[in-house]
Formats: C-alpha cells, sequence, structure tokens
C-alpha cells in the first residue's frame, strides 16, 4: 500500500505502515511523529470569521476521536505556524476521515 498524504502550504503530512508523520517544509526542524492509535487532530476555532489552530499530536486515550479530538485530550501537541480558513477544514477532515479509517478510530 503506498503512504497516504496531503499537502497544504508548507505542511506534509504522510501516513505510512501505521506511522504519522508530520513535515514543516519550511522548518526542517519541525517534523512529528506518532503511532496511529495514538494521534490526535484539530482545527479549532476560537471567533467565527478568523481563521482556526491546527493542532497534531498524541492522545492520553487511544480510543479518544483521532480528527475533533477535544483539546483536554491531548497529551502532546504541536501547532505548525499557520492558520486554517474555513474554507479549507473540509481538505483536513477528508484527509483525517482517511487516516482514521486506516486506524480503525473516529472522528467528530
Amino acid at each position: 500500500m503506498d503512504p497516504l498524504t496531503f499537502d497544504y502550504e508548507d505542511l506534509h503530512l504522510r501516513v505510512d505502515r501505521g506511522v504519522f508523520e508530520l513535515f514543516y517544509l519550511t522548518n526542517p526542524a519541525s517534523t512529528f511523529r506518532v503511532p496511529l492509535r495514538w494521534l490526535g487532530a484539530l482545527v479549532h476555532y476560537k471567533k467565527p470569521n478568523q481563521p482556526g489552530k491546527l493542532s497534531i499530536g498524541s492522545v492520553r486515550d487511544p480510543n479518544a476521536a483521532l480528527y475533533g479530538t477535544d483539546p483536554a485530550a491531548f497529551w502532546y501537541s504541536t501547532s505548525p505556524a499557520f492558520r486554517v480558513p474555513h474554507n479549507d477544514e473540509p481538505l483536513f477532515r477528508a484527509y483525517f476521515t482517511e487516516v482514521a479509517a486506516l486506524a480503525d478510530r473516529r472522528v467528530v
């Protein structure tokens, strides 16, 4: 099976053999790897007319939702230095829905 990838601006997301990897292409030191069992992702919007913040990390409980994870469920998270406009959130949701299917986990 080929890796499942997603590119958005300077962000490259990749799933291969049960491991999720995040690469921030403008800052090679900002990488993140985690087994799918512990992956959590969320685009959080504080204000309706403002872009949201993407958080990707590991969750405390592997039964937590993979995408749409409650911020309190994160054990560790990394937030790439960019915002996600409301119109682009469905792109992230679609990708993480595919990832969740691979991991036999749910999305919110």
